[in-house]
Parts: C-alpha cells; sequence; structure tokens
C-alpha cells in the first residue's frame, strides 16, 4: 500500500514514510542535539562592551529625572514666603502654655508693704539696712534673729557672742577677753558665717585689725567700754526677736466673665515644714495609742478631721447677692469669726447677714478654726441678707478694684 500510494503520488513519499513509522514502527525517540559550544573570547567581550553602553545610558536617564525633581523642590520652596516658614517654625517651638499662679503675699511689720513671701527675706534684709544707722545696736540684733534661717546655729552664735561680751563684763581688767583671733577655729565656725555676727562685736567696742606682728586678724578691744553699754549689748541680743510677718488678705472683687481663668496654688499655700512632721509624727503614735482602747462616739467625732493634709493657707470666696465675689487669703488656723470681720470691713454699711456653705446650714460665727469647719483649703460661702441695694453692698473702694475672675 505504501509504494503503490508512492507511486501513484496519492501522498508525498517523505510525508508517507513518517506517517508510516508512526502507525507500524511507534514512536521514534526524540533525536539528540549536539552540545551547544560556549561563546568565544571575542564574543563575550563584544557582549560585556554592549551592557556597558546599556548601563551608563540607563544612569545618564536616572541621573536627569532626579536633579529636574531637585530643581522643581527649590522652585518649589522660593515661592513659599518668608513669613510662612518663620510662623511654622515658632508653631513647631512653641511651648506649652503655663498657668498664672496665686502668690502669697505677706505684710511687713517693719514698713507696712506687701511682698510676696518668697521675697520676703530680701524685703527684710533692704528694711534692716536703712534702720540700722539710725538704731545701730537693735536693728543690729534683730538682724541676727531674722536673716539667719538655721535654729540651730542661731541658736549657738548668740550664745557665743554673748559669752565674749561677758567675760569683758566679768573681768574688765583681763587682757586676753578683749582680743579675739578671727582664725579661731570657734569664730570661724559660729560667729563669721552669722549675718549680723561681725557688726554686734564691733557695736560691743571691738574693732577689726590687723597684727603687724604675726600677719593675723583679731577683733580688739581698743578702749574698754562702759559696763553699762556692755550690759545692754547682751541684754538686747538676749531679748530681740524675729520679724514674723502677717498674712495679707489680699482682698480682691471678683466677677464672672467668659474668660474666667484656672490658676495654680504656689507651693507656700501647703509646704511641709519639720514642725508639721514632727507633728504628723507624734498624731500617728497617739493614733496607735487609741486604736488599743476604747473610745466613745463623740472621742471618734473629734478625731475625724485629724490626718488630713497638711493646708497652712486657705482662699474663701464670699458670692453676694449681686454675683459679685469678695475673695480672701486666710491662715488654715484663723477662725470663722475671721470672715465674718472681712465681710463687715467689705460693706458700703452695716447690714444683717448669715453665711451659708452651698448645701449645708448657716455658718455660726465663733471661734471654730477654718480647717475643723472644712473650708480648708478654699471655701465658697453665699451671703443671704434682706437688704436689697440698688447697687452692690460692698464699698465704693473695693468696687473700683473689680476685676474678672
Amino acid at each position: 500500500w505504501y509504494t503503490q500510494s508512492t507511486e501513484a503520488g496519492g501522498i508525498n513519499a517523505e510525508y508517507g514514510k513518517q506517517w508510516y513509522q508512526r502507525r507500524v514502527r511507534g514512536p521514534s525517540s526524540a533525536p539528540v542535539s549536539a552540545p551547544r559550544r560556549p561563546p568565544s573570547a571575542g564574543a563575550q567581550s563584544a557582549g560585556a562592551a554592549a551592557l556597558a553602553r546599556l548601563d551608563a545610558a540607563n544612569n545618564k536617564q536616572n541621573s536627569g529625572k532626579r536633579s529636574q525633581q531637585l530643581e522643581l523642590k527649590r522652585q518649589m520652596q522660593r515661592q513659599v514666603p518668608e513669613e510662612e516658614r518663620s510662623s511654622s517654625v515658632q508653631s513647631e517651638t512653641r511651648e506649652p502654655e503655663v498657668m498664672p499662679q496665686l502668690g502669697l503675699k505677706m505684710v511687713c511689720p517693719m514698713c507696712g508693704a506687701s511682698t510676696l513671701k518668697p521675697q520676703m527675706s530680701a524685703h527684710f534684709e533692704s528694711c534692716l539696712e536703712k534702720e540700722l544707722e539710725s538704731k545701730p545696736l537693735q536693728t543690729t540684733c534683730t538682724m541676727i534673729y531674722t536673716l539667719n534661717k538655721d535654729e540651730e546655729k542661731l541658736a549657738i552664735g548668740v550664745k557665743t557672742l554673748g559669752f565674749f561680751v561677758g567675760n569683758v563684763i566679768k573681768s574688765p581688767e583681763e587682757e586676753k577677753y578683749k582680743k579675739i583671733r578671727v582664725s579661731n577655729a570657734g569664730v570661724q565656725k559660729k560667729i563669721m558665717p552669722l549675718v549680723g555676727g561681725v557688726e554686734f562685736l564691733e557695736i560691743a567696742g571691738f574693732t577689726r585689725i590687723t597684727d603687724d606682728s604675726d600677719g593675723e586678724e583679731y577683733f580688739i578691744m581698743l578702749e574698754t567700754p562702759t559696763i553699762e553699754h556692755l550690759n545692754l549689748c547682751v541684754e538686747t541680743l538676749q531679748n530681740s526677736k524675729k520679724l514674723t510677718p502677717t498674712l495679707d488678705r489680699d482682698v480682691k472683687v471678683l466677677q464672672q466673665s467668659a474668660g474666667s481663668q484656672r490658676y495654680e496654688l504656689t507651693s507656700d499655700f501647703y509646704r511641709v515644714t519639720k514642725e508639721d512632721l514632727m507633728s504628723e509624727q507624734k498624731r500617728r503614735a497617739d493614733e496607735a495609742e487609741r486604736g488599743e482602747m476604747m473610745r466613745t462616739k463623740a472621742m471618734r467625732d473629734k478625731d475625724a478631721g485629724v490626718g488630713m493634709r497638711i493646708y497652712h493657707y486657705t482662699i474663701i470666696r464670699i458670692r453676694f447677692p449681686d454675683g459679685l465675689l469678695l475673695q480672701g487669703t486666710f491662715s488654715a488656723h484663723d477662725t470663722v469669726e475671721s470672715i465674718f470681720k472681712l465681710v463687715e470691713s467689705s460693706l458700703r454699711h452695716p447690714v444683717t447677714f448669715t453665711l451659708i456653705t452651698p448645701g449645708c446650714p448657716a455658718l455660726k460665727r465663733d471661734s471654730t478654726l477654718l480647717k475643723a469647719a472644712g473650708l480648708v483649703p478654699s471655701g465658697l460661702l453665699n451671703l443671704s441678707t434682706s437688704d436689697r441695694p440698688e447697687f452692690t453692698l460692698l464699698s465704693d473702694e473695693l468696687v473700683c478694684k473689680l476685676s474678672d475672675l
């Protein structure tokens, strides 16, 4: 059939041969290709040169794009106004808002000026220096007690000064008591650091000079003062006291406003002293002792207010019927009576009134401490009265100082 078909020309001879082999003999194995030869050295160098030219073209194109982007960024920055850039920098470095503080004010007993409590020591020093020329002895002794804060060193310094002057009073003829070496360890530790100590010795009759023989400094009494003068110095030193400022009520009249601010109290309102810690330790010891014994309800109620946080001062506000607020600063140990006195001194004319704590009965006018009355560290009272004036119950002097809350 294959031969006949080929001879007849029915199909192509080559095609017929392949068909015959697949149909009769089965599929033949795939022809095995000869292994590929590696490229020659010339072909490899030519390929490497072509790759290098391609990389150089790509890098040049990318660098051109980057330079165009940088130039566009510079143009945009130049178009931004200088004011906007400076304002953006300021907004980034803006500090957080600081809440205003209500400082505690004290009244100087010498001049009557009102000064913030942290500045009171410098104010005392200024006032004492002004009085030093007219009243040297009394002012110097007051300076010693007022400007030296360490009570232990103060007591030792006062005792040492009295000892030096007392020796001259007892033995005015003894020259050894009239010469005090400045480099002496006791003098350096007890007298020289004491504010007013050297001035007291000079008022008593000592003079600070340098001895040419040994080059040492001495307090020397060149001329012996009278015994009366020395006794007066010792007596004044022993009887002088520390200047104590009084609390400034810092009375204000306030009105509500849309821009009312919050205020932060300074640490003077609740600073804990050494005496406070000792009192707290004693309170805890007493509480432990009371816990071991049976107590009545009255005894428990009495101790109910003990152990609260220590506050030394409080701000009291009295709301008047017209909405105005009378504000004053009080000590935690002031009495309820002091609040009534403040209100009476602030009125235009005398009226009968009561003070009511919101949600509580009317406040009794007595000697109850403010901390026991629950008015520490602050308190708000409503003033109730039957009088209805046309303007306000407060005096003209206070109304002139009206300020927003």
